[in-house]
């Protein structure tokens, strides 16, 4: 009995990752956007910034992957009784590349946001071009109910520190 009980499980669970694999077949990645160092910017799914310029940006940086956690009465709703232990909370990992074409992946936040953050989440140093530069995870947007990870956005900002 347990048998069975074990192989409609993994059926189901292998069903629920086809039908993410479905999802994102529809998904068109959004356009690159170009910014500027100190200044925030938005990025959903698989989505490119160039910093500064476009022709020769300094850095690169886009959201290769999105984890998530999901609580549909946290986040959808006003006036559901629902219970979630774990709220919505975006996980993002970024994958940062230098002017040499040189990749590194930065998973954020490095720590659980506990309650009272600040206004960013996370922040971490990374090291491109010789030189260091400081990446703000600044906050997460879910763009709508019941999401999938391209119906998130996360804001970041990367600062170029002087005298490096």
């Amino acid at each position: 009995m347990k048998n069975y009980l074990l192989l409609a499980t993994l059926g189901l669970s292998l069903a629920a990752c086809q039908k993410d694999e479905k999802e994102d077949e529809a998904y068109v990645v959004p356009a690159p956007v170009t910014v500027a160092f100190n200044q925030d910017f938005s990025l959903t799914y698989q989505q490119l910034a160039q910093i500064p310029t476009a022709p020769n940006p300094e850095l690169q940086v886009a959201l290769a992957e999105v984890q998530y956690t999901y609580c549909p009465a946290g986040a959808c709703s006003d006036n559901s009784s629902l219970v979630c232990a774990v709220g919505t909370n975006v996980f993002p990992r970024l994958r940062v590349t230098d002017a040499a074409g040189q990749s590194q992946q930065i998973a954020l936040p490095a720590n659980r946001p506990a309650a009272g953050t600040p206004n960013w989440i996370d922040t971490t140093s990374v090291r491109a071009n010789g030189r260091r530069y400081v990446l703000y995870y600044v906050k997460w947007k879910m763009l709508k109910c019941n999401p999938a990870r391209h119906d998130f956005s996360v804001t970041l900002r990367v600062t170029k520190p002087n005298g490096n």
